[in-house]
């Protein structure tokens, strides 16, 4: 039953993720097809309003292609009338001209300003310092020329056979006031900056001739390029001309129907326009791959933007989830912390109901200790008296009369001793106390057993008082028990070493005693502490002797540790707090 379950759930999750990607498969499909429906009609739309912008921008540009030719026609016409073109061609000498064509040259933005005798030769120019000056220079094949001297204004555009730049040529004839033709006056503009204005503007524009030929444009590679191909006769007449110089004329891949036009394979939309100054034809071509791409652009911008706003709204639900797994994250953290709480403050009661069973052991032991050193003491002392006074009276030494007795009798009263501790309870004021005059005494009382069983005693001790705040007694009384715990610990042992280390550290005495006996088997200080506890064996002790000592240190505000050694042994360490830091 349990596996036809599992196989129905599987079956429908299955079906569920099938579902889901059919979903955002159908979902995908339609935002695709959408998107190629927008990038074909914002396509059409953009092709037909370049289609109908580009006359007008052709307009524009054949504007200011007729506003170059026109901005000097005046100045050839004002040169003539001049005296000063007619005394140099009478007299032939060109020294008061040259400066005022060089200067008006330099004024009108003209790239030559010359006079032309009769004969066509060049008389004056404004170019005349330079080394490549066309000063001397024939010009009678000039078209321009040949219509000076018939009283004619004269145009044409050609490539100067001097400088090898084309330019647009305007002349004027220069005649007395008989209206005898004496020679010509010519000025030359340069449409190269023209040029390089369509280039920048990222257009597509030339300009051509009667002929076809292209002798302007923003692309100097289409430059005397061909849009259909010309006669012998028209190619003879170009030559004779010199129009464009050395330049060879070639044919180029063009094809052009009503506003379309395929040039080296690549479709424009098309546009022409006739420029007002001249017998010329000003051509326009917007790239439709560039409209298209526009169109593509624009679809791609909106795609993005869609994307943008969905993984916007991927971004908004993940934060709204990332809020909720938080605040599920912050309770759980919450409860952590409630049942952490609970659990420490279960043990510090746990911990409390332990102290308090064990100091109301301690003072049922007091009490007990205290009934019995006052029924015992009076019987042990005159049982001791007793013995004193049979050994004065038979002469015998100390001890010696009965030892058996006077030992057990030794033993009684210092258990009586032990108990007594437990039973006094007297509170005498603190004291400085210096720990290193302590060890010291501790020391001396201890020597003679430490020699007795071979052990060595090394204390480790700073220079300095060492002062802390108690009794002198009772804390000789705590040393004293720790150094015998050690001395009794490393009898037997191969290493007999007992080291005393006393230092100052946050503002605490810290007494170290370490042995090399077989250690404490991982018992702690608090068991160690536990009254009538002991690891010697039977006869060796009662076990309180580190119960006193906790009570003592606990006295003065201080505290034991006990641990075993890495090395193996023993370590004992008592803090108490130093005299200058128990009031801060």
């Amino acid at each position: 039953m349990a596996d036809l379950d599992s196989l129905t759930f599987a079956l429908g999750k299955d079906h569920q993720t099938r579902r889901a990607g059919g979903r955002a498969l159908v979902v995908a499909g339609i935002f695709v097809l959408a998107s190629v429906a927008a990038y074909f009609a914002l396509s059409a739309y953009f092709l037909r309003v370049a289609t109908s912008e580009t006359p007008n921008r052709a307009q524009f540009f054949a504007r200011t292609l007729d506003n170059a030719l026109t901005r000097l026609a005046h100045l050839p016409r004002v040169l003539v009338m001049h005296p000063a073109a007619l005394d140099a061609l009478v007299s032939e000498d060109p020294a008061d001209i040259n400066p005022m064509l060089a200067e008006i040259a330099q004024r009108t933005g003209a790239e030559f300003i010359y006079l032309l005798d009769i004969n066509g030769r060049t008389l004056a120019a404004s170019d005349y310092r330079s080394p490549n000056s066309i000063v001397g220079n024939h010009y009678t094949f000039r078209p321009y020329f040949q219509e000076a001297l018939t009283g004619g204004t004269g145009r044409f555009f050609a490539i100067d056979d001097t400088t090898n730049r084309p330019g647009y040529y305007m002349s004027e004839p220069v005649t007395d006031a008989s209206g005898t033709v004496f020679g010509a006056v010519a000025v030359k503009i340069s449409l190269e900056g023209l040029s390089q204005t369509w280039a920048d503007s990222g257009e597509l524009v030339f300009v051509t001739n009667r002929k076809g030929v292209i002798f302007a444009g923003s692309d100097q590679r289409m430059l005397f390029g061909l849009l259909a191909p010309i006669s012998a006769f028209d190619r003879r007449t170009l030559e004779t001309r010199q129009q464009f110089g050395d330049r060879k004329l070639f044919e180029l891949d063009w094809t052009a129907r009503d506003n379309r036009a395929t040039l080296d394979g690549i479709p424009y939309i098309w546009s022409t326009t006739q420029i007002a100054a001249e017998d010329w034809t000003l051509h326009l071509l917007s790239d439709i791959a560039g409209i298209r791409m526009r169109a593509l652009l624009y679809v791609l911008s909106g795609v993005a933007v869609l994307l943008a706003l969905a993984i916007t709204a991927t971004a908004f639900r993940s934060a709204r989830l990332r809020q909720a797994l938080a605040l599920s994250d912050a309770d759980r953290a919450r409860l952590k912390r409630e049942i952490e709480e609970r659990r420490l403050a279960e043990a510090r009661l746990r911990q409390v109901q332990d102290e308090l069973a064990r100091r109301n052991r301690l003072a049922a032991l007091g009490q007990l200790s205290a009934s019995i050193t006052h029924e015992l003491g009076q019987p042990i002392s005159a049982m001791r008296n007793y013995l004193v006074g049979q050994e004065i009276a038979t002469g015998a030494a100390p001890g010696q009369l009965a030892p058996q007795l006077s030992g057990l009798v030794d033993r009684m009263q210092g258990i009586l001793d032990q108990l007594w501790s437990f039973a006094r309870r007297d509170a005498e004021p603190a004291q400085p106390v210096d720990v290193k005059l302590a060890i010291d005494a501790a020391y001396r009382l201890v020597r003679h057993s430490a020699e007795r069983e071979r052990a060595a005693i090394t204390r480790q001790l700073p220079d300095g008082a060492v002062t802390v705040l108690g009794d002198q007694n009772k804390l000789e009384q705590v040393i004293v028990n720790l150094m015998r715990n050690a001395i009794d610990a490393v009898a037997g042992a191969e290493e007999r070493r007992i080291t005393v280390t006393l230092e100052r550290l946050d503002g605490q005495a810290v007494l170290t005693v370490g042995d090399t006996g077989p250690g404490l088997g991982g018992l702690d200080a608090e068991a160690l502490a536990e009254p009538f506890f002991t690891t010697k064996a039977s006869g060796k002790g009662m076990g309180l002797g580190l119960a006193i000592t906790v009570q003592i240190l606990n006295s003065m505000g201080g505290a034991l540790h006990a641990e075993d050694a890495p090395s193996g042994g023993a370590v004992f360490r008592i803090t108490l707090p130093l005299a200058g830091e128990q009031d801060a």
